[in-house]
């Protein structure tokens, strides 16, 4: 048995995002036979009832730091810095650092696993004096999601300025690399990066699903007009994704079709004002939402890591066309798990063919459930986990 501090970027519930969503199920799967302590940055959507939701996954303790605000001139005027990433200045503080060595002692820790690139800044040689493993938990490879952004939203006059901060991010990500006793990556592809860059050992720890919690439901023998997209709209790739698919896909599709899009700041989006399209913010249950859906469409170009929600989508049996991009560290087979389009006449062309194939659906529903039962269920992802805590 270890005694293990997991820190976190933002409090893992309610698990609506990818990141809170996989430090909760890791959380929750990896730890039994471990004692695990929580450190989590907050934000101002934390409720201390939250605190009790954590606890109820085995968590002993809980300690919070509420982060500042993205906005604020300290991180405005780290923009500057020749050293450091807006990033750094955000979530960095040596008064932090302190209360972390002083949690390791107090609660004689044995491994800190720091989950995502935000809170690699702590990883320090402080703690191996102390004799203390540290786990560098990637989420994606963080320099190259913002280079995507770089090269898809960034106007001409301001590139120079944003490109420089990506070279900060990617120096300062290397760094944890190699000052972290193993490294962890979501997928083959960022586990090469990673050994490509560092000489510390990697594992690939997917994210998942709890497959116990989606019911499967075969899909209805309807026309299917009922279109989903889920996702968290402060997470740029999906910002672009849904603008692209309401302008150049789902205006050109007739008017029986509807579109139901939730997630964090969806009204906010550009579609929120069309009589054809459902906003929501915030749903108590997920499941319902694809229970309600005849095709999931997943637009997403841009970003790295894995889609929860593709992978959610598959277990509730819903039918998905999504861009390639995003699948391609999933193992899905195209036409058999899934239907991948990546232009908008492609997507248009897709979802009109599905939407009147009934056999289609049903065999993409049937195949999807079965390979994420095999390959992405969170209670053997948090085996594999367990095991390197143990190990390490």
């Amino acid at each position: 048995m270890k005694k293990i501090l997991f820190v976190t970027y933002d409090f893992p519930y309610p698990t609506t995002s990818g990141g809170k969503n996989r430090a909760y199920n890791l959380i929750k799967f990896a730890g039994n036979g471990h004692d695990i302590h929580l450190f989590s940055f907050t934000r101002d959507d934390f409720k201390k009832e939250y605190v009790d939701q954590i606890k109820k996954i085995g968590v002993l303790s809980v300690t919070t730091h509420k982060r500042r605000k993205v906005k604020d001139i300290r991180n405005i005027i780290g923009v500057f810095s020749p050293t450091q990433s807006i990033f750094k200045k955000l979530y960095f503080d040596k008064s932090i650092l302190s209360l972390l060595i002083d949690l390791v002692v107090e609660k004689k820790v044995d491994v800190i696993h720091f989950e995502s690139f935000y809170t690699g800044f702590y990883i320090s040689s402080e703690f191996k004096k102390l004799d203390v493993k540290q786990i560098f938990g990637t989420e994606n490879i963080e320099h190259q999601v913002y280079k995507d952004y770089v090269s898809n939203r960034v106007s001409r006059i301001l590139k120079p300025l944003y490109e420089r901060e990506v070279g900060k991010i990617k120096k300062e990500e290397e760094e944890m690399f190699e000052a972290s006793d193993i490294c962890l990556a979501v997928t083959e592809a960022e586990k090469k990066i990673i050994n490509d860059t560092s000489t510390k050992k990697c594992a690939i720890i997917e994210n998942g699903i709890d497959i116990n919690s989606f019911t499967y439901k075969k899909p209805e023998k309807n026309e299917a007009v009922r279109l989903l997209f889920v996702g968290n709209f402060s997470y740029f790739p999906n910002v672009d994704a849904i603008n692209f698919f309401y302008s150049d896909v789902f205006k050109n599709l007739s008017g029986q079709f509807r579109l139901t899009i939730i997630g964090k700041k969806a009204h906010g989006l550009l579609a929120k004002n069309d009589s054809r399209i459902n906003c929501i913010e915030f749903v108590s249950d997920i499941k319902d939402a694809y229970k309600n859906c005849d095709i999931m469409v997943s637009p997403v170009r841009i970003g790295g890591g894995t889609n929860f929600k593709i992978l959610e989508a598959m277990a509730a049996g819903v039918p998905i066309i999504a861009h390639p991009a995003r699948l391609q560290s999933l193992g899905v087979v195209s036409g058999k798990h899934v239907v991948t389009a990546k232009t908008a006449d492609e997507f248009i062309s897709t979802i009109l063919k599905l939407s009147l194939d009934y056999k289609k659906r049903v065999a993409l529903s049937a195949a999807a459930r079965v390979f994420v039962e095999e390959k992405y269920s969170w209670e053997n992802i948090g085996k594999k986990l367990n095991s390197i805590w143990e190990n390490l």
